[in-house]
């Protein structure tokens, strides 16, 4: 390990790498006084942690500046005891690069103390030029093919040897890497991020397939023929026979449905408060869920407008009308559709459909299924009624499910693809609940991209009920079966007898990658303690 100089700068005391002294030069004053003016350009900000410009370069390079904010006691008493997260990532990072693991190294890391414990800590980090997040390029439909597969390949290679080097992320995504020419017959990828990564003399087969499984997160972007080239590229040469890959690729699919089942409920119980991306807004009469960037005011409006319905459907003891409206997105002007609820006193207390349905959207998507994207759920006290509003963005050039069959009835080939699809979709949503009430057209959309990629999504999130456990229960199991008729039932006239037992191969096909009723596929899960926390 290289020598790490101590240097003092505007009441911060920062950690530098011997070979990035020349690099830095004198600018860690000005950095340091423009952290405390808070003058630096922020481009991702959340609860304890900021991304930001400073405005300044090293070795012609643009530098960040990562900000991460200790809060509460216990945590800064913790740092007495345990390196902060910015010197963490500065040793690890600089361990990965001495192991041969390509990775963004960060040029220091420094500490601002009160009192003796520290308050803030920073990362400063080079930017690379003419890189791009990995995700963002493997996401594009216009990669052409050849340059999209070496690029799986160069990330396979980088993931055994970052494995191979004792480097585990437990966060292990596509975001954490960053790629550079990928029009070259050997593209360059980096591993960055280390603010959840830990070092080790080895990994264990586990604890490979661990991080192969949050790797896998990628929903229906990524076909069987990607993630076989990925795994034959990891495995260097061994166990490279097909069905040896497509029994690893199962097993890692197990597991990493069980890891996006519990990413969903977290998330699931973190969008009713504010964090993570999400605020809560509470006034005398109304309670506003909702996500960042959008403004409580304007979405309590629009529960007082009145509602021209579009459409109304009655729901067990509840009846949602649609209306149409348009507010101030993010970035520009959208439209959204607003679901309303009323329920009256028969109804059984403690349902909160617009809430629950906000919780089921938000759960869905962060299992990397598509959903109309919910902005927000508003509640209205109304006596002993239930008064609530879902506020959806309104979904363009989407078919419903039924359109798009019958389009493609008279080409028997299409049509199956559209039953593989279908069933797919289902297998994935029965991961995490099944449906309450009876499926109509507009609730599941089709989306079909210009190169002939098919997409199914979820248009209504309130007649889905997420399964609040960790495995799926007996009755939830036969809640499938009964998910499969009701599909049969919307499709009617458009399935053949031959058709409805093709969908039902292909939906038992697809789901046995599902884990089974309380099945825990994962034999390794992150300890909360670890000696490689010491490092």
């Amino acid at each position: 390990m290289q020598k790490i100089l101590r240097k003092n700068a505007g009441g911060i005391t920062w950690y530098v790498p011997e070979d990035e002294e020349n690099t830095l030069g004198d600018k860690l004053a000005d950095l340091s006084n423009l952290i405390r003016e808070e003058a630096a350009t922020v481009h991702k900000k959340g609860r304890r942690k900021v991304f930001a410009s400073v405005g300044t370069t090293a070795g012609g390079e643009e530098i960040y500046l990562k900000t991460f904010r200790l809060t509460g006691l216990s945590l800064k008493l913790k740092h007495l005891f345990f390196r902060s997260k910015a010197m963490r990532e500065l040793m690890i990072g600089l361990t990965a690069r001495e192991r041969g693991v390509p990775a963004v190294v960060p040029l220091a890391a420094g500490e601002k103390r009160r009192m003796g414990l520290i308050d803030e800590c920073y990362v400063l980090l080079k930017k690379i030029d003419s890189a791009i997040n990995l995700r963002d390029y493997l996401y594009r439909e216009d990669v052409p093919q050849r340059q999209r597969s070496r690029v799986i390949e160069a990330l396979g290679r980088l993931a055994r040897k970052s494995h191979e080097s004792g480097i585990f992320q437990t966060d292990f995504s596509l975001n954490n890497f960053l790629l550079k020419d990928p029009c070259e017959p050997t593209p360059t990828i980096y591993l960055i991020d280390f603010e959840r990564t830990y070092v080790h003399k080895y990994l264990s087969e586990d604890m490979r397939n661990w991080a192969l499984a949050k790797l896998n997160r990628v929903g229906t972007n990524f076909s069987v023929t990607d993630r076989l080239r990925f795994l034959k590229a990891y495995s260097a040469g061994k166990n490279t026979e097909r069905s040896s890959l497509l029994h690893w690729m199962k097993e890692l699919d197990k597991q990493t449905h069980w890891i996006l089942r519990k990413d969903a409920l977290r998330i699931h119980s973190a969008c009713v408060r504010s964090g993570r991306g999400y605020k809560r807004y509470t006034d005398g009469r109304h309670s506003a869920y909702f996500l960042e960037g959008y403004d409580a005011n304007e979405l309590i409006h629009l529960t007082k407008e009145p509602a021209e319905e579009v459409t109304a459907k009655t729901l067990g003891p509840f009846k949602p009308c649609e209306a149409r409206r348009r507010i101030h997105g993010k970035d520009a002007e959208i439209e959204v559709d607003v679901y309303k609820f009323l329920l009256h006193n028969s109804t059984p207390s403690g349902a909160r459909p617009a809430v629950e349905a906000w919780q089921t959207a938000n759960a869905l998507i962060k299992a990397n299924i598509r959903v109309s994207p919910a902005v927000g759920a508003v509640e209205v006290s109304e006596g002993n009624s239930y008064l609530g509003y879902l506020i959806i963005k309104h979904a363009h050039g989407l078919k419903d499910l039924r359109e798009a069959i019958a389009e493609a009835r008279l080409r028997p080939d299409r049509k199956r693809v559209f039953l593989w699809h279908t069933a797919r979709f289902l297998s994935r949503l029965h991961n995490h609940g099944t449906f309450s009430a009876p499926i109509s057209i507009g609730d599941i959309g089709v989306q079909e991209s210009s190169s002939g990629k098919i997409r199914l999504c979820l248009m209504r999130p309130f007649k889905f009920a997420v399964v609040l456990t960790s495995t799926i229960d007996g009755t939830r199991l036969d809640d499938r079966d009964s998910d499969l008729n009701r599909l049969e039932a919307f499709l009617g006239d458009l399935m053949g007898e031959r058709d409805v037992e093709l969908l039902r191969r292909l939906y038992k096909l697809h789901s046995s990658n599902i884990p089974s009723c309380g099945e825990t596929p994962c034999s390794y899960t992150p300890g909360r303690w670890s000696m490689s926390r010491f490092l």
